[in-house]
């Protein structure tokens, strides 16, 4: 029985040792083309973990059959409905704390500490992005950083513009640098209906990204014209703004009903126009020479969250994220982080970094 308790507590470590370097990120310099699966299909965590302890499984069980019940491996796990709409319309997405940890790792390696960084995010103002497990309260722990600058507005959009954009910049400590996290976010219910969430407190189902499935919905004509004007003016200018900016971008979904697939296109359009606003407001400052005597590096992380309901009868867990682009930005130009960070992953974000920053 003693040989088989050292052979357990050696097994035990091992598969640790396994499960830690499994979601430790890359520090080898990569080319930026990401490698692939073989089937070109995502590697979950439950795939990734189940190919991890299916090895070990079967020595457990070669060396005792009753310690082969310790491996929750054994057991298959079917995908629930939000996971397999997950994987389905955001390949590649990770849960917020393995993105957190993979991007906190790379900063850094980079020269990234609680002292000299500056901690900036622009995701939609929508309290389920504001919470304990939230992506930007993930980064905080594992940077260090004491705050962050909420840059962002409906739908993740930086409306904040040029002016806010310049008192954050400089608020940066001297030679210091900075990091913002951006992007839109959409919800996925438990039944696996993409642009729902269940909501603490709420018996009825809620839209996520309200503001995004707002303007679509207008978009596709769904709103009356008085109920438009309504919307026009100072009362409503982001969503006017994003219905302005999205427009034609959707007219490949118009005369479709809402699905799935619809509000994943909607989704990754809006990841466009945050992305674009975001670059201009950025632009603005990092194309001056004098902004590189007080700032070292701006490193960003654009991509999209995906919220999971937490309401009533509802599993709840960790919200995900779809990294589409890590940039790094310095006085001598812009590189891809892209590949070193998330080389594991397959190419999904391509069209997105392969555009210039400026």
């Amino acid at each position: 029985m003693i040989g088989l308790n050292k052979a357990f507590s050696f097994l035990l470590c091992a598969n640790l040792a396994l499960e830690a370097a499994a979601f430790a990120p890359s520090t080898t310099k990569q080319s930026h083309v990401l490698r692939a699966a073989a089937d070109d299909q995502v590697v979950d965590e439950a795939t990734r973990n189940a190919r991890i302890m299916a090895p070990i499984s079967s020595i457990m069980a070669a060396v005792s059959p009753s310690l082969a019940l310790v491996s929750p491996a054994n057991a298959a796990p079917s995908a629930s409905a939000f996971e397999a709409n997950l994987r389905k319309n955001f390949p590649g997405a990770l849960t917020n704390s393995a993105i957190s940890l993979r991007v906190a790792a790379a900063l850094r390696d980079r020269g990234y500490t609680p002292g000299n960084t500056l901690f900036g995010s622009s995701l939609c103002s929508d309290e389920i992005n504001d919470t304990a497990e939230s992506l930007v309260g993930d980064f905080q722990n594992k940077l260090g950083t004491d705050g962050v600058f909420n840059l962002g507005g409906l739908g993740g959009l930086p409306f904040v513009g040029i002016s806010g954009m310049g008192a954050f910049i400089h608020h940066v400590p001297a030679s210091g640098k900075i990091f913002i996290v951006f992007g839109p976010h959409v919800g996925i219910s438990d039944k696996g209906v993409v642009g729902q969430i269940e909501r603490v407190g709420q018996t009825s189902i809620s839209t996520s990204c309200g503001a995004g499935i707002g303007a679509y919905k207008a978009i596709m004509g769904k709103k009356g014209e008085s109920e438009a004007e309504a919307y026009l003016g100072t009362k409503d200018f982001q969503e006017e703004y994003i219905i302005a900016k999205l427009g034609d971008r959707l007219d490949a979904l118009k005369g479709q009903e809402q699905s799935n697939e619809s509000i994943t296109f909607l989704t990754n359009k809006m990841y466009d126009l945050v992305w674009e606003m975001m670059r201009s407001e950025i632009n603005a400052y990092t194309t001056k020479d004098d902004f590189w005597k007080e700032c070292t590096e701006v490193t960003l992380l654009g991509g999209i969250v995906v919220n999971r309901g937490h309401g009533a009868g509802v599993p709840g867990g960790e919200d995900y994220y779809q990294p589409l682009m890590l940039k790094s930005l310095t006085k001598d130009g812009e590189s891809d982080m892209y590949g070193e960070v998330f080389g594991d992953f397959p190419a999904l974000a391509a069209p997105h970094r392969a555009a210039k920053y400026v």
